[in-house]
């Protein structure tokens, strides 16, 4: 199944920094990572940027939002632990002035762009602005260039625990929606076949010990004859 649609992906972040090419210099000491943010595995898995910056430094600024007395990660958040390992006092920075909700979907859209979401990732935050931001599933679609049927395929994965989806990846599973849906249609019983139950054959157990071995006797030879004559084992 394809999950582009006929739309460009919307490049929210072009759009809100065209404006603010150069960028400042923040203290990291006051920026904090936004709790709210798409990314849920890997996010302290920064070994390889921690290499990269140190040789290159930082290519490409992290964008910030001003949040009270502090700044929170919109996008590049494994940047800014990066710039953290290394011990950087500042960083580059671009301050956005966009609401939480654009930035949510801001972060969604450059994680994506990037590839750093596993499909259940993504899942979860489509479900998000579904339900609590009152997206249509066609603006979703249009927010990440995907079709409406992929978008609400992508939300039914993320009925999945976090838990469940921690033990796959434990297991050595690539998390991909085909193995995601498998699992969802296990944990919830469908897709699978029911064998019908065999009936079992009714058995009848008799204690003769205590009869008269005269009565015994006659009851086990009437016993066989009914078993010869109705062909019973």
């Amino acid at each position: 199944m394809s999950k582009k649609n006929d739309f460009s992906s919307l490049d929210l972040i072009s759009a809100y920094t065209d404006k603010k090419k150069d960028p400042a210099t923040m203290e990291l000491d006051k920026i904090s990572v936004n709790p709210n943010q798409p990314r849920i595995f890997g996010r302290d898995d920064v070994g390889d940027l921690v290499d990269s910056m140190e040789r290159l430094g930082l290519i490409e600024p992290i964008l910030l939002r001003k949040d009270k007395n502090k700044y929170l990660v919109v996008a590049g958040e494994r940047r800014f632990r990066a710039a953290q390992k290394l011990g950087w006092k500042t960083i580059p920075a671009i301050i956005t002035d966009a609401n939480e909700d654009i930035c949510y979907e801001m972060a969604l859209a450059e994680n994506e762009k990037r590839k750093n979401l596993n499909p259940w990732e993504v899942g979860r935050s489509i479900a998000f602005l579904r339900k609590e931001k009152k997206k249509t599933a066609d603006e979703v679609a249009q927010l990440l260039g995907y079709t409406d049927r992929y978008v609400k395929q992508l939300s039914s994965i993320a009925r999945l625990d976090q838990k469940i989806v921690q033990d796959m990846l434990r297991s050595g599973t690539q998390l991909t929606v085909k193995s995601l849906e498998a699992e969802l249609k296990r944990r919830e019983g469908r897709g699978e076949t029911i064998s019908p139950r065999t009936k079992s054959p009714n058995r009848l157990v008799l204690e003769l010990g205590k009869l008269p071995v005269k009565v015994r006797d006659n009851f086990i030879k009437d016993l066989n004859q009914l078993k010869k004559k109705y062909g019973i084992n």
